[in-house]
């Protein structure tokens, strides 16, 4: 599983065909865990898309060949469809695959296809997880699931299938300016209470600099 090819795949289908800016590059774009040796080493790349909010992706690269790919797309503009967050990670054979929807919107209407898509890879493993306060705030079908090597056809199309079906669902989405302040309420909570990756930004970058990184780059909501 190339989580290089992989972002660009996510990339393409969620950016076609629409007006983007993405953002110039910055202190953002390229950092490193320690600055020497550099053990974990982070790109990420940016965009600005009107009528939707903000894209992000992220590729991390380990020590020993571990990879991740966080993927966040923030529907800053009030654009009423959940909040999605997609993590990769590859490890040797192993593969973890995290799908999630926070629905931060004002009022909640079934998301009829990312419904029918968890429904069609509901037989992947589960990943088990360690209890997290963010996790009984996920919607009913987000998708947890991990494999191994064998399993990187049906993870890829689970993947594949998910950005393509949340496209769908933006762009057939109605605007509600309501929903830009539940997005703000779950990203002081993302931030205050921890997400996934708050021990990592905060040993890049600090707690304050985590913290503006979060606003800037993962969740970020233009005022």
């Amino acid at each position: 599983m190339k989580l290089s090819e992989i972002r660009k795949q996510m990339t393409a289908i969620f950016l076609a065909g629409k007006e983007y800016e993405k953002v110039k590059e910055d202190g953002y774009t390229n950092f490193s865990y320690p600055k020497f040796p550099k053990l974990m080493k982070f790109n990420t790349e940016r965009y600005k898309v009107p009528g939707f909010g903000n894209f992000m992706t992220m590729h991390t690269k380990m020590i020993f060949g571990m990879e991740l790919l966080t993927t966040s797309f923030m529907p800053g503009e009030g654009v009423s469809v959940p909040y999605c967050l997609i993590d990769i990670m590859v490890a040797g054979n192993k593969r973890t695959v995290f799908i999630e929807y926070y629905d931060c919107r004002a009022e909640k209407t079934e998301m009829e296809r990312l419904i029918v898509v968890a429904d069609r890879f509901a037989n992947l493993v589960e990943y088990v997880e360690r209890p997290k306060w963010y996790v009984g705030e996920r919607t009913p079908y987000s998708l947890i699931k991990r494999g191994e090597a064998a399993d990187d056809l049906k993870l890829l199309d689970m993947i594949i299938n998910s950005v393509e079906e949340y496209r769908k669902e933006a762009d057939n989405a109605g605007v509600d300016e309501a929903n830009i302040a539940g997005l703000k309420k779950f990203r002081e909570r993302m931030i205050n209470e921890g997400n996934p990756s708050s021990s990592v930004l905060e040993k890049v970058f600090g707690k304050e600099g985590a913290k503006k990184f979060f606003t800037t780059c993962v969740m970020p909501i233009d005022e």
